[in-house]
């Protein structure tokens, strides 16, 4: 029985272990290619990295030639604006604020700084048994420049109002690509009052429309509904059953 019990702990730990080298080595190259795209110092970005990254987007045409224009374009805007008006990280947080509710983006912003800042102080513990008092403190002022920067608003503030397709195509596929559960989880945060019997028949689609809607529409009801009155369209298609790709079978009682 003893023999039993350390056996099967030991097995299922080997399985697990041995799904997740599965798992990785199949999406190895993947993850490696798009890590480039959490840099936030986007100078130390290299052309060579963005066309690998290129390679993996299947689904849409990339031109090779486009996107070198582009991401030089945009890694020559970053170089030009990174010091200016207050550093980087105060444009974006601007522009973000000015994109975003306010509340929204302060919680996002807390989560993140919350995260980095336990990484720095980790790194900081581990940093001050190996240099001494006498150094400048190059590293630590290196990691205050831009920690409270989120990849994903670094980019979406250098692509705002510029013209580069296949940069733009790139950098929103791997932005598209969910870094754990929170993303899917939020779906259903945002809807939880749709939470009764007959939500896991919901399809994808309406799911999605759902959240668009509520993520991207900052409406009253009353504003919605005024707004809705301006849209016969949208009132014909609401009212229209053919939304509808199956019809309820009615319970018959005999008697």
């Amino acid at each position: 029985m003893i023999f039993l019990v350390i056996k099967l702990p030991k097995l299922f730990v080997h399985s697990v272990i041995d799904y997740i080298e599965k798992y990785y080595n199949n999406y190895k190259s993947l993850y490696q290619s798009i890590s480039i795209f959490d840099e936030v110092h986007i100078e130390k970005v290299e052309w060579k990295s963005v066309q690998q990254c290129s390679a993996f987007v299947v689904n849409q045409t990339i031109d090779l030639d486009g996107l070198y224009n582009d991401f030089n374009h945009i890694k020559s805007k970053y170089i030009d604006l990174k010091e200016r008006f207050g550093g980087i990280s105060k444009q974006v947080e601007s522009f973000i604020l000015s994109n975003l509710d306010r509340s929204n983006y302060n919680g996002t912003s807390v989560n993140h700084e919350t995260s980095s800042c336990d990484d720095c102080n980790l790194q900081d513990n581990l940093d001050d048994s190996d240099v001494s008092d006498d150094e400048p403190d190059v590293k630590n002022k290196h990691k205050k420049t831009n920690k409270s920067i989120q990849p994903d608003h670094l980019w979406a503030y250098l692509l705002d109002g510029e013209h580069v397709p296949s940069l733009r195509k790139l950098v929103e596929f791997v932005f598209a690509i969910p870094g754990s559960t929170a993303f899917c989880e939020s779906v259903f945060s945002h809807i939880k009052y749709l939470w009764n019997n007959n939500r896991t028949k919901m399809q994808h689609d309406l799911v999605g429309a759902e959240l668009k809607i509520k993520m991207n529409t900052h409406l009253t009801c009353t504003e919605f509904y005024d707004y809705l009155l301006t849209k016969p369209n949208i009132l014909n298609k609401i009212r229209s059953s053919d939304k509808y790709s199956r019809i309820a079978k009615m319970l018959r009682i005999y008697q």
